[in-house]
């Protein structure tokens, strides 16, 4: 298969930073403005947290470094929408050699999250998706999100609407692998909980974890009420502030924007 016109212009434009600054900084940086812009079109408590640290991370570059870092996210945007079955980030991951920073991590390849993802949706309870309106699908280790990335598509490819019907519930103990999932959830409008910590020793809404939703979790977050139900009655669940997650459903009628804004 001949290789992406997108990898390339990505990796094109990566280069760019030069020996000026490691690839492994580059990369964190790129992550998390990008992870940041997205979050922040909702009225969290995170979100002036994040827009400081953004704003902080966005200013250690001149001008012409900080346009880079838009037109990253909108190859990855063009990628991911052009071809949908791919982990798109985790493949750039190991095209940089990134992994060997993170000693020898190694994501799973896409064709065998596939694999696993249609055996997943066999084990599909359709009396209780009917009954309750949704799946959850969750994965405690989640990498890129490649195995999460997997399973929206085959849901789409049985009928299922994946993102109005689909919870995605993912967690990694490893900050830039959860990042580069929610990223990638977020491009393709999975409603998704992303959780950064260690789904072993700390699991799920663990008060020490970091927790990230997508967009499309706002735009949906009323259709899955009986999930937090069951994580409450676990003593595991959190409360989120209802009032602003509506205002921001109403405002944004299902369409979003995502973009960087250069510091002042």
């Amino acid at each position: 298969m001949a290789e992406s016109k997108y990898v390339k212009e990505f990796l094109d434009i990566f280069s760019k930073f030069g020996y000026r600054y490691s690839k492994w900084e580059v990369w964190n940086d790129f992550l998390y403005m990008a992870a940041a812009s997205m979050a922040n079109l909702v009225p969290t408590q995170e979100r002036e947290e994040r827009e400081q640290r953004y704003l902080s991370i966005i200013n250690k570059y001149p001008k012409e470094f900080q346009n880079l870092f838009p037109e990253l996210l909108g190859i990855v945007t063009l990628a991911l929408s052009e071809n949908p079955e791919q982990d798109f980030l985790g493949s750039m991951y190991h095209r940089l050699q990134l992994h060997q920073e993170q000693k020898g991590q190694f994501f799973t390849p896409y064709h065998i999250s596939h694999f696993m993802a249609e055996i997943n949706m066999v084990g599909v309870d359709e009396e209780e998706r009917q009954r309750k309106g949704f799946i959850t699908v969750s994965d405690p280790a989640c990498g890129a999100g490649a195995m999460l990335i997997a399973f929206a598509n085959v849901a789409k490819a049985h009928g299922i609407n994946y993102q109005k019907e689909v919870l995605f519930f993912a967690q990694d103990i490893d900050l830039t692998a959860a990042l580069m999932c929610y990223v990638q959830l977020s491009i393709l409008g999975c409603p998704a909980i992303v959780i950064v910590g260690d789904s072993l020793v700390k699991p799920d809404f663990h008060p020490d974890n970091e927790i990230w939703y997508t967009p499309f979790y706002y735009l949906n977050h009323w259709r899955f009420h009986s999930f937090f139900e069951e994580k409450e009655a676990e003593g595991t669940g959190v409360v989120l502030d209802d009032k602003d997650v509506e205002k921001f459903a109403e405002e944004a009628g299902g369409q979003m924007i995502i973009n960087f804004q250069n510091a002042s």
